[in-house]
């Protein structure tokens, strides 16, 4: 199959996170079983690279510019779905972030089969948008997402089932010998909770920690993190880099996540593989992905509740053992059986190749002729 999947954020390198990182662990894992991948993306001109490949494509009255530094083609455009009428038909097409509504349209009119796969909450603002993007009367084949906490949430907004395929993992890429150097934070924001973290790290001052930074900062955010971090003799930062180096130095991961979008926090099931045991909070789908691996905090627990159990995990071996052995039983599930993932998400996509023959997708509500026409301005009203 020809596969795309279809972004309306940047992609790697130009953005690191759990989606960016699972489409390219996913597209590498398809390749692998024959497949045709591709990524479709924003581009950015955050960086020199990315300004300087938009201002190329204009001059060059291109809608998008593509490389194939990443073993597999991506398409960064300044905007994605204008893109798709110029890009390689594929033969499905996943979207994963953004508002998808351009971008089914412009599949649509290509006769391309949709998957939705769901990374995050912003379905739930959808019709909020635009009151047309209503996942009942979409040309969609299928809905996807990558934990039950966010089926659950998709189905109570608008009472449709999708089906569960929890981030993909090749477990050699992250399982490492350990030396337990670090209590690692991976992805220092507020959104990720720096600030209960560095609250963690001053009420330990025995205990040695580590930042791993994630998400691109603001010049004023960078020096305002490097200033906290020089004022904290047991506090190293570090730039993200190969995961089993950053794993290979972590003795227990935090994830104090503020944001109610968490909807897996891939670093967890990462951690994992080589027995790390993760302290987190209970947003979104970290109890699912952090399961007796670990300990779970209400988000609202104090620091004093989060430094004891870090400061027990430290220096009781007997519990850390436990909780250890835990983690690795936990990651070693069948439901992150990789092979088994694939052959899931190969069979949906396989299912909904024929979509743009039939009659109707998973609301039962419009008709394949709508595939090949612009969604119809108020075809639905906002619940």
């Amino acid at each position: 199959m020809k596969i795309l999947f279809a972004s309306g954020t940047p992609h790697l390198p130009q953005v690191l996170g759990g989606l960016e990182t699972n489409t390219h662990e996913m597209a590498g894992e398809l390749i692998r079983r024959g497949h045709d991948v591709a990524v479709l993306a924003k581009l950015s001109c955050r960086d020199v690279d990315g300004a300087t490949r938009a201002l190329t494509s204009r001059l060059c009255g291109r809608s998008f510019v593509a490389d194939d530094a990443l073993g597999y083609r991506v398409y960064r455009a300044r905007a994605p779905a204008r893109a798709i009428a110029d890009i390689d038909r594929p033969d499905v097409a996943v979207i994963q972030n953004g508002h998808p509504l351009a971008m089914i349209e412009a599949l649509a009119r290509r006769d391309v089969p949709i998957v939705v796969y769901h990374h995050g909450l912003g379905f739930e603002r959808w019709t909020e948008v635009d009151p047309r993007c209503d996942p009942r009367v979409l040309p969609v084949a299928r809905y996807v997402s990558n934990s039950r906490f966010t089926a659950r949430r998709f189905e109570a907004r608008y009472g449709l089932a999708s089906d569960v395929i929890p981030p993909v993992f090749r477990a050699s890429r992250y399982r490492t010998e350990r030396r337990s150097t670090f209590v690692t934070f991976i992805n220092p924001v507020p959104e990720k909770g720096v600030d209960l973290a560095l609250a963690v790290v001053d009420r330990l001052p025995a205990v040695r920690f580590c930042f791993v930074k994630g998400w691109p900062l603001s010049v004023r955010a960078e020096i305002a993190l490097r200033r906290a971090v020089a004022r904290r003799p047991n506090l190293t930062l570090r730039g993200r880099s190969d995961p089993k180096a950053i794993f290979a130095d972590t003795r227990l991961l935090m994830v104090p996540s503020q944001w109610e979008a968490e909807t897996w926090g891939r670093v967890v099931s990462e951690a994992q593989f080589s027995g790390i045991p993760v302290v987190a909070t209970d947003r979104g789908g970290l109890p699912e992905s952090v399961g007796p691996g670990g300990t779970i905090f209400a988000m609202d627990a104090d620091v004093a509740r989060w430094s004891a159990e870090v400061d027990r995990l430290w220096h009781d071996h007997t519990y850390y053992a436990e909780k250890s052995a835990a983690a690795l039983a936990h990651a070693a599930r069948p439901e992150l059986d990789i092979e088994r993932q694939l052959s899931r998400f190969e069979a949906i996509l396989e299912d909904c190749r024929p979509a743009v023959s039939r009659d109707t997708g998973p609301g039962g509500q419009h008709q394949a002729e709508s595939l090949r026409r612009p969604l119809a301005a108020g075809l639905v009203s906002a619940r």
